[in-house]
């Protein structure tokens, strides 16, 4: 102990406390970092000099004197690195000040010292003399003689009774809603020293985080691929991932997506670690997007559908979207029409919903109705006025919404038989589900580009049964699968109607 005292007074002879922070503490922290640490051992740039991408200087400067910030990015991006540096410069670094204390939490305990470990290992590699690393009990901490920086548990009273200038909160966006008494303590513990944020995730699909990265108050910085985006696409990659090229590598993606041709399971892992899509990675998607876009064809704008109709719609409320989808068993041709009311406006759901509604409406797949709800009458109409004529044999719906369907069928004097399923786990949930993803994936469905259908289906989930069986899961906080429903209770019905392979699409050109 006396030894330890003796060189944390040797260590603040020769690093002096700052009495105040520089004009530009983010520029003083990245040419400190690039002369003064090193990459450690386990590393591709193990022995270099510890320099912050641009994409992370960008990031600390807007958000220096955010209250809370977000840096929502992929998987590899040197995330921790950056806050490992960030915490260096406070401890050690142009940044520090005295009772400076600091804390990391994450969904796990593990997680959450992977942050901590990080900080030990760079600063052991630069030869930091003035810090002291305690590994043991958990959770341990990284102090100097200025500072501390600990790990919290991740129980519901972390933080509660803490005061902390900064707070890490690692993977924010793999956090159920649980956590939220865990958010409200951290946010408590910065507030008697007037404190800061600072989660680093990928996006994910927690109602938390979405919350947070929707917030106007929060400094937030997204790096995400489209979504539904092919898994080859280079540019998507570059999107999702800011250090790639530099900090990860180009061949992995490449052979990721090699392999995901043979692992099609593992999809939605790699668009939720490594292109940064709003899902979990352990979600089940009902089909992939690449499988949807194999059944987009070049035609007119003007197709002239043979044969009968068969229907699927899918009634909505104040907040999710009202949706239909026909199919012509004949030719196989899908369309789909998706509306919403414009109040709230649309911006503001494409923001909550991670949807790009405005491309969706350019291209004729969405339509805005007055008021919050979708008057079903007049949605009825705009879909009988795109059925080219034809007439609707068989139909379904959700039996949710029942009575108000019924009521508008009548309302509108259109006769279509439709009849009332579940779109859920049972047996027309799991039926209708391997009808659509069979008539996908034996490319017997034939449409135009749909973004709205590979938006939902990249933000679609599906549950199992105890025996197996898969159904589509509705209860997706965040993703609007209207759409991609109604096309589900189709399938269903029209499946057994493809008792020839599908012919070509007959045209008729406009004018």
């Amino acid at each position: 102990m006396r030894e330890y005292r003796r060189r944390k007074r040797e260590a603040a002879k020769a690093c002096p406390v700052v009495a105040t922070v520089p004009d530009d503490p983010v520029g003083a922290l990245a040419q400190w970092a690039e002369e003064r640490l090193i990459v450690p051992p386990g590393h591709r740039l193990q022995g270099s000099p510890m320099a912050l991408p641009d994409f992370a200087v960008r990031f600390l400067r807007e958000g220096w004197e955010a209250h809370e910030s977000a840096l929502a990015v992929a998987r590899k991006n040197a995330k921790t690195a950056i806050c490992s540096v960030l915490i260096l410069g406070f401890l050690v670094g142009p940044l520090r000040q005295q009772g400076w204390r600091a804390a990391a939490v994450s969904v796990s305990k593990e997680k959450a010292a992977e942050l901590r470990g990080q900080v030990a290992a760079i600063a052991t590699a630069s030869k930091l003399s003035d810090i002291n690393i305690r590994r043991s009990p958990y959770p341990g901490a990284i102090s100097s003689n200025t500072g501390i920086f600990e790990t919290l548990s991740t129980d519901r009273t972390a933080g509660h009774a803490s005061s902390f200038d900064l707070v890490v909160i690692d993977e924010t966006g793999l956090m159920q809603e649980r956590c939220r008494e865990l958010l409200g303590g951290l946010r408590s513990s910065v507030s008697a020293k007037a404190g800061r944020i600072i989660h680093i995730s990928i996006r994910g699909d927690s109602p938390l985080y979405g919350e947070i990265l929707d917030n106007p108050a929060n400094l937030v910085h997204v790096y995400a691929a489209p979504d539904g985006c092919a898994l080859d696409d280079r540019e998507a990659w570059q999107a999702a991932n800011p250090g790639l090229g530099t900090i990860k590598q180009v061949s992995y993606m490449m052979k990721e997506v090699e392999r995901l041709k043979g692992a099609p399971g593992d999809e939605a892992a790699f668009r939720a670690y490594d292109l940064n899509a709003p899902i979990s990675p352990a979600v089940e998607m009902i089909l992939s997007p690449a499988d949807l876009r194999a059944c987009f064809v070049d035609i007119p704008s003007a197709v002239q559908g043979d044969g009968d109709i068969v229907l699927g719609l899918d009634i909505g409320d104040r907040l999710s979207g009202t949706a239909a989808t026909a199919i012509w068993p004949a030719t196989g041709l899908m369309k789909t029409w998706l509306a919403f009311g414009d109040n709230p406006a649309l911006d503001d759901r494409a923001r909550r919903d991670n949807a790009p509604y405005r491309q969706m409406l350019s291209r004729g797949e969405l339509r805005l109705f007055p008021g919050r709800v979708v008057p079903v009458v007049d949605f009825l109409g705009w879909v009988a006025g795109g059925l080219m004529g034809g007439r609707v044999v068989r139909g379904a719906a959700d039996g949710y919404k029942q009575a108000e369907t019924e009521e508008a069928l009548e309302q509108s004097s259109l006769r279509w038989p439709i009849e009332f399923r579940r779109v859920g786990l049972g047996k027309d949930g799991a039926r209708d589900c391997r009808a659509f993803q069979r008539l996908i994936h034996q490319k017997r469905l034939q449409m135009v580009e749909n973004l709205s259908l590979v938006t939902a289906i990249s933000q679609s989930k599906v549950r199992r049964d105890a025996n197996g069986n898969a159904a589509l899961d509705k209860a997706n906080s965040r993703g609007r699968i209207d759409v991609l429903s109604a096309a589900v209770l189709a399938s269903g019905l029209a499946e057994p109607l493809f008792d020839r392979p599908a012919r070509p699409l007959r045209f008729m050109l406009a004018g």
